[in-house]
């Protein structure tokens, strides 16, 4: 459990540099995103996951010692590369929770 701690304090430690890109990256991804939901308010709901998402691929990043975090290109270039993961990951786990969503919905009922 302290590991789990751990890794959670790591994560809300990061600089908010970091995470200001992460957070317009990913709210232009829930904005683009919004044109394809069944209801475009949904994209509020799938910001949060694509954020998260992106803040724990950038982590690993950090944790997997990819860039050294001191030169502002490549901490720039990797950051963005985290939050590109990141969203791809997020509209996969938006698009499948919808998917199960829809089929627990519209699923017939048997009698």
């Amino acid at each position: 459990m302290d590991e789990v701690i751990k890794h959670i304090s790591n994560i809300y430690s990061m600089d908010r540099a970091t995470l200001g890109v992460i957070c317009v990256l990913s709210g232009i991804a829930a904005f683009v995103l919004k044109d394809y939901l069944a209801s475009p308010i949904f994209a509020i709901f799938a910001y949060p996951v694509l954020f998260i998402i992106s803040v724990v691929i950038q982590y690993l990043f950090i944790l997997g010692e990819v860039y050294p975090p001191r030169k502002i290109d490549q901490w720039l270039m990797w950051t963005i590369m985290a939050s590109i993961c990141g969203n791809i990951l997020g509209i996969a786990v938006v698009a499948w929770f919808s998917r199960v969503r829809e089929a627990l919905v519209s699923a017939p009922r048997r009698r």
